[in-house]
């Protein structure tokens, strides 16, 4: 059953983005087995922190195609479209997706589409110019599945800027990234009463 959604605004440095999230008890009730499946249904700091970044270094994407994987709201995707050429987010769920969807017809993107695609099938899809991840690495198990598929991404020419939390499970997935790493962002984000240190990586091959 999909949940219900309400817009909510975001302040992106002067900017105003307003999209669509779930409503959280709705969220809790349908995911009361399994907490991690609904990890998509909330605005992460890392994704505040990421649109922070590109609010101030816009070049990175101003006129690229760019792709977001593991969007879940979207927030990043959704604020590069105002730069981008064309922007595609993605994630393996369903509701995550259709939830973009709503937002790139309300915020009335016509050079965004959103599709249903795990990070892992990634390869698979055309080449981007960019690629946007945000905090995407808190389970190791995954880590080196993770590292597979953005040295793919990089050993194509494609520049991946990536957000990431300062906890320390991420310490060691983020140190094998840093021989890529062209520009390194430390800010804070406040969100919802909490600072949160954020992270922004640049690699390129």
């Amino acid at each position: 059953m999909p949940l219900p959604l309400h817009l909510h605004p975001f302040s992106i440095a002067n900017t105003q983005l307003e999209i669509y999230v779930p409503n959280a008890e709705a969220v809790q009730r349908a995911y009361s087995n399994n907490k991690d499946a609904a990890y998509w249904a909330q605005v992460w700091p890392a994704s505040i922190g990421l649109c922070n970044f590109l609010q101030e270094h816009p070049h990175y994407i101003g006129g690229k195609n760019v792709l977001e994987l593991a969007a879940g709201l979207g927030l990043p995707g959704l604020y590069a479209a105002g730069i981008a050429k064309e922007g595609t987010l993605t994630d393996r769920e369903e509701q995550a997706v259709a939830c973009i969807q709503q937002s790139v017809a309300h915020l009335q993107l016509k050079n965004t589409e959103a599709i249903v695609m795990d990070w892992k099938n990634a390869m698979q899809a055309p080449l981007p110019d960019v690629l946007l991840l945000s905090d995407v690495n808190y389970e190791p198990a995954v880590f080196d599945e993770l590292l597979t598929v953005l040295e793919y991404f990089l050993q194509h020419k494609v520049a991946i800027i990536i957000s990431t939390p300062q906890r320390l499970v991420a310490k060691q997935f983020i140190n094998s990234l840093l021989p890529y790493c062209l520009q390194q962002w430390n800010g804070e984000v406040v969100w919802n009463g909490s600072a949160t240190g954020v992270s922004v990586l640049v690699l390129e091959w």
